[in-house]
């Protein structure tokens, strides 16, 4: 029942993203409602691969605003995972309102070898299972609204709810979520936003020279239903410019968050994802705290539909986070990360500047990852 309770929340906001296109002012844009279908990918040791397919549309709400994205994505991997997760960002207003909705669910089966956490020298006995298998399921829904206030800046605010449960699979699992402090936990928040942004409205998905900047402050009290209260405050500062041609665009990143001390496993600052430093497992490493710069070229090949990318990263954990130690603190994923990777970009929508992008990533903890996806990671 908990995975149709959770199918239903996604259907539902994808038909609330579909009626929002009913009402878009085709009569007075040239541009109509574009839909595209692609295939994805993900691969890595602990999750396995992953295929599915995105569908994405692309609509105006009125003839003055930005055009729109709604998109709708799944996947199914051969360690009998899946995700299916709905993304609706939309301009409005002659883009004097933004709202950006997103909804999802994953169930994920790990495996992950704990003799990487077993320190040089400790003895260990030959029979002792280490290959730690457990899964993992999440839902999630976040909705947020920003209203410019002048010219680039935009102040708004958002409410989160988050569902995760956890649960091991063997006893080497079971050791490895006590020992990392992972609990199920549920959470509903509320936050506000700060954002500068100065891409145009043709560049919103692929900008080649401007900055665009966030800064989110969350509160999740436990008078709301979260397991525990915690905040949490996170500055994401991106800049575009151009390359050796001008076609060319080299685009940097800096992304900086801060946790409260009570902050649950599911919400600490993680490497892995598509888009802060590539290639790392998934929520593996994290920590209350994170800071993390990445950068890429995006090289552009004269008069075809595809372009080449290049992409670096470091970032440093510290902090900790919550553990069941005597202290209450865990500090095992402090420290320094890396990454890096290439890519193959594929222009599916050259007016809006949209690509169908192919990367793989790898970093200085062994790990890898191939990512098939739309849109930029940064």
């Amino acid at each position: 029942m908990y995975i149709h309770k959770n199918y239903l929340a996604v259907q539902l906001t994808l038909l609330l993203s579909l009626s929002m296109v009913l009402l878009a002012d085709d009569a007075n844009s040239s541009d109509g409602v574009k839909f595209r279908g692609m295939p994805t990918l993900s691969s890595n040791p602990t999750s396995g691969t992953g295929v599915g397919a995105v569908g994405m549309m692309i609509y105006k709400v009125d003839k003055d605003s930005s055009p729109s994205q709604t998109i709708l994505s799944g996947q199914y991997t051969n360690t009998k995972s899946y995700n299916l997760f709905a993304v609706n960002k939309m301009y409005f207003g002659g883009d004097d309102y933004q709202s950006n909705t997103v909804v999802g669910t994953l169930y994920n089966n790990s495996e992950i070898d704990l003799s990487t956490y077993i320190p040089a020298g400790t003895p260990v006995s030959p029979d002792a299972d280490l290959d730690a298998q457990f899964n993992v399921t999440i839902f999630f829904v976040a909705q947020q609204l920003l209203y410019r206030v002048k010219d680039h800046v935009y102040l708004g605010g958002q409410v989160f709810y988050v569902n995760q449960s956890f649960k091991g699979q063997n006893t080497a699992g079971d050791i490895f979520l006590g020992k990392k402090g992972i609990e199920n936990s549920s959470r509903l928040g509320f936050g506000a936003t700060y954002s500068y942004d100065t891409r145009s409205k043709t560049e919103k998905f692929y900008p080649r020279d401007a900055t665009w900047m966030t800064f989110m402050a969350n509160d999740f009290p436990a008078s709301l239903g979260s397991s525990e209260h915690y905040y949490n405050a996170t500055f994401n500062a991106r800049d575009y410019m151009h390359g050796f041609k001008d076609d060319d665009v080299v685009a940097t990143q800096l992304y900086v968050q801060y946790s409260s001390n009570d902050t649950p496993d599911g919400a600490l600052a993680a490497l892995g994802s598509r888009s802060i430093l590539r290639g790392f497992v998934i929520g593996q490493y994290k920590a209350r705290n994170m800071i993390a710069v990445q950068s890429e070229y995006r090289y552009d090949i004269t008069n075809t539909d595809f372009r080449l990318a290049a992409f670096a990263g470091y970032a440093n954990l510290n902090g900790g986070s919550k553990g069941t130690g005597p202290d209450n603190n865990r500090d095992t994923d402090n420290g320094h990360y890396y990454s890096g990777g290439v890519g193959a970009r594929y222009t599916i929508l050259e007016k809006q500047g949209i690509d169908y992008r192919v990367d793989f990533a790898t970093t200085n903890t062994h790990d890898y990852a191939i990512y098939a996806n739309v849109n930029q990671a940064f």
